[in-house]
C-alpha cells in the first residue's frame, strides 16, 4: 500500500506541477489572457482522458500482467525524450486569428506525451494494487491521487514559483519524472514475482450505459463550473492574480472528501439548493437593482455553491462507482466528462455566447443531475413548467420597470426578492421545476443584463468586452469584467477629451504637458484610442493591440470617437514585445506600455529582457511611459527594481484626483517614467525610483506574483 500510494501521489503531484509551469512558459506569447489557462486546462483533459482511455484498453486486451507492466514502462520511458521542458525561441502565435490551434499544438509537442503517460499512471496502478490485493478497495488510492494534485496546485504559486527560475523547476520536475519511473519499476518487479492473479471478467449489469451516461454527467458539471466560476469571478467580480488556485483546489478537495468516507446526501442538498437560490437573488440584486454587494461576500457565496455543487456531484460519482473489475471503465467515463466540461468552455461557449452564460448554464445543469440523486421517481406535470414561467416572467418585468423607473427603496427591494428566492428554495423539492425556475430567473436577469446600457459586446480568446453606457448616458466604457479600458463623453463637444487613467489632470497629461513633442511612438495597448488626442500633428505614432475585437470597437464611430478626432495613428494587430523587437533599433523617442489583461499587466512586459528591449528600440533621449494602475498588485516595487538592474533611471507618480477632477472625468492612477539617462527626466517633478532592497529583478524566467499581491 506504500509504495502505491507514493507512487500515485507523485504521478498526480507532477501532472498539476507541469499545467501552472507550461502555461507560464507559453502565456508571455499570447499576452498573459486568462483564456491561456481555459484552453491549457482543455488540453490537459483531452489528454487525461487519453491517458485512462488507454488504462483501459491496456488492462482488458492485455490480460497478463507481465505484459501491462512491460507496456508500460516503455510508455513511461519515452517520456524522458521530452524533457527538460522548453519553448523553442521560434514558437510564435498567429498574429491574426484564433490561437487555440495553435497553443493547443505546442502543447501537445511539447508536454503532450509525458502527461499522457502519467494521467495513465493513477487508474493502472489501482487495477494493479486491486490484482495484487484482492478484496481490498483501490479506490481509497485515490485519496492519495488527488492529495498529491492539491499540494502541487498550492505549492506552485506559494513554494515553487517564488524559489526557483522556469527552467530550475523544469529540471526539478525530470528527476521527480525520474523518481516516479524507479518506483513504478519497483512495483512491477514486486507484482511480478508474487504473480497476481487475473481479475475475473464480470458481464456489464443491465443499464450500463445509462450508468456511464450518469458517471459522465457527474463529471461534467463540476468541471464545467470550475472553468465557469473561475471566469466569472476573475472577470466579473475581483480580477485577482493567481484566483484561480482557490476554485481548482476547492474542486480537488471534494474529490478526496467524496471518495474518503460516504457524504450525507440529504444535507448536500439542501446546501445546493440555498446556494443556488442565493446566487440567484444575489444576480438580481446586481442586474436588477444595479447594487454591488461585498466583494467577498459575493466570492465567498459563489466558491462555497461551486464548493457544495461539486461534492454534490462527485459524492454521487463514489456513490455509483463499481467493484474493482470496472475500476478504468469507471475512470475513464469520468474523465470523459472531465473534458466535455473543458472543451464546452473553452471552445463552443466562447463561439456561441456574447458573456460567460456558460457559468449559469453550469448552475443550471446542477439542478437537473438532482434528478439522479433523489429516490422519488421523476414525474413531470404542468405545474413544473408554468410556475417557472411564471416566476420569470415577474423577473422580467420588474427588471424592465427598473430601468428607467426611479430606484426601489429597500423595502421594495425586499417585497421583491423574498417572494422570488422562497419560490426558487420551495422548487427544490421538485428537481425539474427546481432547474426550470433557475433558468427562467437567472436567463431574465442576464437577458436585461445584457440589454440595457449595454450598446454592443463581442468576445474573443483575449475576454469579453463590452461598450456601455455610464453616468446616467453622459460617458461611454469599454469594459472588460471589472475594468474600464477606455471611457469617452458622449457630448460631440468633448470628444477629443482623454479621460479615466489618460486625463489631462492626471500624470499623463503631466507628462505630456511637460515634455517636448515626440515624433515617433510606439504604443502597446489600445483601448479606445484616447492617448492619441495627445499626439503632435505630423507625428508618427503607432499603437500595438492584441485583441483584434478590442481595435474593432475602437474604430466604430458608433460608440467612440478618439481615433476619428484625433486621427494619424496606425494600429498594429500582435502582442506588443513582440511587434517591438521586429522594429529597427533606436526608432521611438517615446514608448507606452498599457497593456492589460483583465486588471493585470502582463508579467511579459515587465521583466528585465522586456526593458533590454525597450531601450534598444529607445531613440536617444527617449522616454518610456508605463500604466501600473492596479487594485491587487504593488508593480511599482517591482519596476524600480527592474530599472534598477538595466542601469536605467524612473520616476514615479501615485495620482489622486480631487472631487472636481473626477467630476472632469478623470481617475486614480500610477505611472512611471523610465530613459536610459537620468538627465532626460529632468522636465518632470515626480519622486524617483530605487529598487527595492534585496529584492530579484523580474525576468522572462522568474517572477513572483505571490510576493506582491496587496492583502
Amino acid at each position: 500500500m506504500p509504495f502505491f500510494a507514493v507512487a500515485i501521489f507523485t504521478s498526480a503531484f507532477l501532472l498539476f506541477w507541469v499545467q501552472p509551469l507550461f502555461a507560464k512558459m507559453i502565456l508571455p506569447l499570447l499576452g498573459g489572457s486568462p483564456a491561456v489557462w481555459a484552453t491549457a486546462m482543455m488540453f490537459f483533459q483531452l489528454v487525461l482522458l487519453a491517458g485512462y482511455g488507454y488504462a483501459h484498453l491496456l488492462t482488458h486486451r492485455i490480460r497478463s500482467l507481465r505484459g501491462q507492466v512491460a507496456v508500460h514502462g516503455v510508455v513511461v520511458a519515452i517520456g524522458l525524450l521530452f524533457l527538460p521542458f522548453a519553448l523553442a525561441q521560434t514558437a510564435v502565435p498567429p498574429a491574426d486569428g484564433s490561437p487555440i490551434p495553435w497553443l493547443v499544438g505546442v502543447l501537445a509537442a511539447r508536454v503532450g506525451w509525458p502527461f499522457f503517460a502519467l494521467s495513465a499512471s493513477a487508474p493502472l496502478l489501482q487495477a494493479w494494487f486491486a490484482r495484487g490485493r484482492p478484496g481490498r478497495d483501490p479506490y481509497i488510492l485515490y485519496a492519495a491521487s488527488n492529495a498529491g494534485s492539491l499540494l502541487a496546485l498550492l505549492a506552485f504559486p506559494v513554494l515553487l514559483e517564488p524559489s526557483l527560475t522556469l527552467a530550475g523547476q523544469s529540471h526539478a520536475w525530470r528527476f521527480g519524472y525520474w523518481a516516479l519511473l524507479f518506483i513504478l519499476a519497483m512495483i512491477g518487479l514486486t507484482l511480478l514475482r508474487r504473480a497476481a492473479p487475473a481479475l475475473a471478467q464480470t458481464r456489464e449489469k443491465a443499464g450500463g450505459w445509462a450508468q456511464r451516461l450518469t458517471w459522465i454527467a457527474l463529471a461534467f458539471v463540476p468541471s464545467s463550473l470550475l472553468l465557469g466560476v473561475t471566469t466569472h469571478i476573475t472577470t466579473d467580480v475581483a480580477s485577482a492574480p493567481l484566483f484561480w488556485v482557490v476554485p481548482f483546489a476547492l474542486y480537488l478537495l471534494t474529490f478526496i472528501i467524496a471518495f474518503a468516507r460516504p457524504v450525507a446526501r440529504e444535507g448536500l442538498l439542501k446546501a445546493h439548493a440555498a446556494g443556488i437560490t442565493a446566487i440567484a437573488a444575489m444576480t438580481l440584486l446586481t442586474v436588477v437593482f444595479a447594487l454591488g454587494g461585498s466583494v467577498a461576500v459575493t466570492v465567498g457565496l459563489h466558491l462555497f455553491t461551486f464548493f457544495v455543487t461539486a461534492l454534490l456531484c462527485h459524492a454521487e460519482l463514489a456513490r455509483r462507482r463499481p467493484d474493482a473489475s470496472g475500476l478504468t471503465s469507471f475512470y475513464f467515463c469520468m474523465s470523459i466528462g472531465g473534458a466535455l466540461g473543458g472543451v464546452f468552455n473553452a471552445l463552443l461557449a466562447p463561439a456561441i455566447f456574447s458573456s460567460d452564460i456558460e457559468y449559469y448554464l453550469a448552475l443550471v445543469a446542477s439542478c437537473v443531475l438532482r434528478l439522479v440523486m433523489t429516490e422519488a421517481p421523476a414525474r413531470f406535470t404542468a405545474r413544473d413548467l408554468v410556475f417557472p414561467l411564471l416566476l420569470g416572467g415577474a423577473v422580467a418585468a420588474v427588471a424592465w420597470h427598473a430601468v428607467d423607473a426611479t430606484p426601489f427603496s429597500m423595502t421594495g427591494r425586499v417585497l421583491f426578492l423574498l417572494p422570488v428566492a422562497l419560490a426558487l428554495y420551495y422548487f427544490s423539492q421538485v428537481p425539474l421545476r427546481f432547474a426550470l425556475g433557475v433558468a427562467a430567473v437567472l436567463g431574465a436577469a442576464v437577458l436585461v443584463q445584457g440589454s440595457v446600457d449595454v450598446l454592443a459586446s463581442e468576445r474573443s480568446f483575449f475576454g469579453i468586452n463590452k461598450v456601455k453606457r455610464l453616468e446616467g448616458g453622459t460617458k461611454t466604457a469599454l469594459v472588460h469584467g471589472t475594468t474600464v479600458h477606455g471611457l469617452e463623453f458622449t457630448d460631440p463637444r468633448r470628444w477629443r477629451e482623454p479621460l479615466a487613467y489618460y486625463a489631462r489632470s492626471g500624470p499623463v497629461g503631466q507628462m505630456f504637458a511637460a515634455d517636448k513633442p515626440r515624433a515617433r511612438a510606439a504604443l502597446v495597448g489600445l483601448g479606445t484610442g484616447a492617448l492619441a488626442c495627445y499626439r503632435p500633428p505630423g507625428a508618427d505614432w503607432a499603437f500595438f493591440e492584441i485583441d483584434g475585437a478590442v481595435a474593432r470597437l475602437a474604430r466604430d464611430t458608433r460608440y467612440f470617437h478618439y481615433l476619428q478626432q484625433c486621427p494619424g495613428s496606425k494600429i498594429v494587430l500582435g502582442d506588443g514585445r513582440l511587434s517591438l523587437k521586429a522594429a529597427p533599433d533606436h526608432t521611438y523617442e517615446l514608448i507606452v506600455i498599457d497593456a492589460f489583461s483583465s486588471d493585470s499587466i502582463p508579467t511579459h512586459l515587465l521583466t528585465r529582457e522586456a526593458f533590454a528591449l525597450y531601450l534598444k528600440k529607445l531613440a536617444p533621449h527617449g522616454v518610456i511611459l508605463f500604466n501600473l494602475s492596479n487594485k491587487y498588485l504593488k508593480l511599482g516595487p517591482v519596476l524600480g527594481t527592474v530599472v534598477d538592474s538595466v542601469r536605467a533611471f524612473g520616476k514615479r507618480r501615485l495620482f489622486y484626483p480631487t472631487d472636481a477632477q473626477i467630476a472632469g472625468g478623470a481617475s486614480g492612477s500610477e505611472w512611471m517614467v523610465i530613459a536610459a539617462e537620468k538627465a532626460d527626466l529632468d522636465f518632470l517633478d515626480w519622486p524617483a525610483t530605487h529598487a527595492e532592497p534585496g529584492a530579484r529583478p523580474w525576468t522572462d524566467d522568474f517572477s513572483n506574483i505571490f510576493h506582491v499581491i496587496q492583502w
